[in-house]
């Protein structure tokens, strides 16, 4: 947008209604779910399973939920793709910004102008920072999200005209879930990345693909993070790049939880006692300290940006240790199955029975939380994290 576009969003802002409230009262979606003005004119997602509200049912890949018991506590029990009994964070910040209750998936759904206007997810389950990991799993990488985040902002042009719609993606939030299938399921499961990589330089090899999401200018970035950030650093911050470069001004990028404590990787690294793997956690750990890092150093370099850095490891990691503390039961095992290993289609009505109450339990499946858990958690980052970005 030129500086005569900008000038006049500007003066408009002043007045009692935006030009994004303007648009989206017009289709229908002036009001807040809760009453009031929605924080942002959009949600959007990009990520993996964490975030993903169906995207994968729309690719030919083993990494889905569009079946039963998934989302048996939402919509009547119509499984939706989402990889929980109910809600994910995707939604549940939606409400919180006053946006809608569920965000839809971009792919595999009849999409109204008030989805487009109001924020998508563009997340594929399974998919990470490296492009190995989406391969492994015949998902989409990261980069395709970005694409269909390119054709997304045609189509909402297409909507409210090119400035409208600049103006729109410009004031959303965006948010970005990746990295746990990076270490938990490429990493550690598959043999090519140890072979070229000890933990600490792959480590590095992601923080750099996320970080390309948020630059102006590779050329820019090399520069100025040279010699401080490390080869595996600058794949993570390339995804970041080119985020920023299609018009996105306030990122929330998430952290890393704790790996080794998920119920799948107790089952596969924890030893008969199933306890949490130190090696996997150790990553973790490693990977949110130089994101963290990184993302700092981007603050200050576009002053005029909000970019924040979101730590949910110490949340799920207290949730795990303590599960009294917050009404649950179980924190070692999913509800599906076992627990120990049913994820995806392992976690199905044929084989794999769920327990009794999913309120009890932290985890779903043995690799994502239960709706209450994610509520639990969103509650916590909301005013830590996200006000801060608004």
């Amino acid at each position: 947008m030129g500086r005569v576009g900008s000038a006049a969003l500007s003066l408009l802002a002043l007045a009692v209604v935006s030009p994004w409230q303007a648009v989206a009262a017009a289709a229908g979606n002036g009001t807040a779910v809760g009453g009031g003005s929605p924080r942002v004119p959009a949600l959007l997602v990009f990520g993996d399973s964490f975030v993903d509200t169906g995207n994968n049912n729309a690719v030919l890949t083993l990494a889905r939920s569009d079946f039963r018991p998934y989302g048996k506590d939402l919509n009547g029990g119509v499984p939706t793709g989402r990889f929980s009994n109910g809600r994910i964070p995707t939604d549940l910040l939606a409400s919180r910004l006053g946006l809608k209750d569920l965000v839809p998936a971009y792919l595999g759904a009849d999409l109204t102008d008030d989805d487009l206007l109001t924020g998508v997810s563009f997340a594929s389950a399974g998919t990470g920072y490296d492009p190995l990991t989406s391969t492994l799993v015949a998902v989409l990488p990261m980069q395709e999200e970005l694409n269909m985040f390119a054709e997304y902002k045609e189509k909402l042009a297409g909507i409210v005209g090119e400035e409208a719609a600049a103006g729109i993606v410009s004031k959303s939030l965006f948010l970005v879930c990746a990295g746990t299938d990076d270490i938990a399921n490429n990493y550690y499961l598959a043999p090519v990345r140890p072979l070229q990589y000890d933990i600490s330089a792959y480590v590095n090899f992601l923080v750099q693909q996320a970080c390309d999401f948020m630059k102006v200018s590779f050329r820019l970035l090399k520069q100025t993070t040279k010699g401080t950030v490390s080869d595996h650093d600058w794949r993570r911050l390339l995804l970041l790049q080119q985020l920023y470069q299609q018009g996105a001004r306030r990122i929330a990028i998430l952290g890393l939880p704790p790996i080794g404590c998920v119920p799948s990787q107790r089952t596969l690294a924890g030893g008969l006692a199933r306890d949490c793997d130190p090696a996997r956690n150790r990553a973790a750990r490693l990977f949110n300290s130089r994101l963290q890092a990184a993302v700092a150093r981007l603050q200050g370099e576009l002053r005029c940006q909000r970019i924040g850095y979101v730590d949910i490891y110490d949340v799920l990691r207290d949730m795990i240790a303590d599960p009294c503390k917050y009404g649950f039961d179980v924190s070692t095992r999913g509800c599906c199955g076992t627990g120990d290993l049913e994820v995806s289609l392992l976690c199905n009505q044929l084989t794999a029975a769920t327990c009794p109450d999913d309120r009890k339990y932290v985890f779903w499946d043995s690799f994502h939380p239960t709706e209450r858990a994610y509520e639990i958690i969103v509650d916590y980052l909301f005013p830590r994290y996200v006000e801060k970005l608004l």
